[in-house]
């Protein structure tokens, strides 16, 4: 079975769908020699981001495109059987409690949050907690950790103060890789590509890390 990598917050704008893509891309370069066939994208928000960045990137004859589907509803089943076909499979959830989010919790390995190093975002995730210990009721394996994604570049203080707040959830691994907010981000997206096909990097450098850091949880690996 492959792993399942759910992108989730009850809050939107913190970089769920920028994530994604980028984990995809970092996955595809650092374990299979540029692959992508063997990595789905699942977009399970009506937003369909990530489906349209799937679609632009199909457009991109010097890329590797990748497999991806929309899912709706109750998606646990279907998520199961997508797992027996690929190595990865990678969900964005909406950015809200929805049910879409609660039942790809049920099939997924890792749920990874990501949250901007601000108290409106980090306060959610107090709701974020009873969400997740429901669902370990029913996937007791389940993995929960978060992120800081999108910090000030030269603010340590912030990234420090935030650590220091997530340190209050015990039931969420705080993961040590920092995301900051760097222009590459947005570029590379807006060409329905990674920061790994990029040019900037300290971009590609953060996210090989955060890379790293969820095979040590999930994959046994690294």
């Amino acid at each position: 079975m492959g792993k399942v990598i759910l992108l989730a917050h009850q809050k939107g704008g913190v970089g769920k769908s920028n994530t994604a893509t980028n984990l995809a891309v970092a996955i595809a370069k650092e374990q299979f020699n540029g692959e992508t066939d063997r990595i789905l994208l699942v977009d399970a928000d009506p937003q369909a981001t990530l489906y349209r960045w799937s679609q632009r990137r199909e457009d991109n004859q010097n890329v590797n495109s990748f497999p991806c589907i929309r899912l709706d509803g109750n998606i646990t089943s279907q998520i199961k059987i997508e797992a027996g076909k690929y190595d990865y499979v990678i969900i964005d959830a909406a950015g809200r409690d929805s049910r879409e989010m609660r039942s790809a919790m049920l099939a997924s390995d890792l749920m990874l949050i990501p949250t901007k190093a601000s108290l409106a975002d980090l306060e959610l995730l107090e709701h974020m907690s009873e969400t997740v210990e429901t669902a370990r009721d029913y996937n007791p394996d389940l993995t929960v950790s978060v992120f800081i994604n999108m910090a000030p570049t030269n603010s340590q203080t912030e990234k420090t103060i935030a650590k220091q707040l997530l340190k209050e959830f015990p039931e969420f691994r705080l993961l040590n890789t920092v995301l900051s907010e760097r222009k590459a981000h947005r570029d590379a997206f807006s060409e329905a590509l990674g920061v790994h096909e990029w040019k900037d990097t300290k971009a590609k450098a953060e996210m090989s890390c955060l890379l790293k850091e969820i095979c040590k949880e999930i994959c046994n690996e690294i």
